[in-house]
């Protein structure tokens, strides 16, 4: 009787410790899969930059279409962030097409301009929402300019047509004479 009653003991343990290892491997956390897409190089690059410049252009068009003084600027500033809220929808789906996650949050140098810019009032605030839009157009241009010469027909006409819109929005702001 002693033999079986150690002998249970025993298996019990070894089942409480494969219980316990188990439990272990469960919490061990999976590192991330690599990033998988289908599309690599210059496209790749074309859609992360492009989602970043088109997020910040939205950001700050946000914060002025609220906090602009003259009713032109605020107009503006609400038609930019249309025009490009629906431009970073295209994008995203674009991107899907190709399993490529898009990161639209702001860091760095980004973040600060925006609280800057938050920090402006008046006609100070104006001014310095149309230096800092023509400045991120003029980042977005490079980077749209460089995928309207891609191989990629996709990428191609999404670069061409938001060329095409961030002309028109170039030429309504010199318009406004700030």
């Amino acid at each position: 009787m002693k033999l079986t009653l150690r002998l249970t003991a025993a298996m019990c343990g070894a089942f409480t410790l494969c219980a316990v290892a188990k439990d272990i491997e469960d919490a061990t956390p999976t590192p991330a899969p690599l990033l998988s897409t289908d599309i690599s190089g210059s496209d790749l690059s074309f859609l992360t930059s492009a989602a970043h410049d088109i997020a910040l252009l939205a950001k700050i068009s946000e914060l002025a279409s609220k906090h602009a003084t003259t009713s032109e600027v605020q107009a503006e500033a609400a038609t930019v962030l249309k025009e490009q809220t629906d431009a970073m929808a295209a994008l995203q789906k674009l991107a899907a097409g190709y399993h490529v996650p898009l990161d639209t949050e702001l860091y760095g140098d980004d973040l600060r301009l925006v609280k800057s810019l938050d920090a402006d009032k008046g006609l100070k605030f104006d001014k310095a929402y149309l230096d800092a839009q023509a400045d991120a157009d003029h980042a977005l241009q490079a980077i749209l300019t460089a995928g309207a010469s891609s191989s990629d027909a996709g990428i191609k006409a999404f670069a061409h047509e938001a060329l095409t819109r961030l002309q028109a929005e170039q030429d309504r702001v010199r318009k406004l004479g700030f």
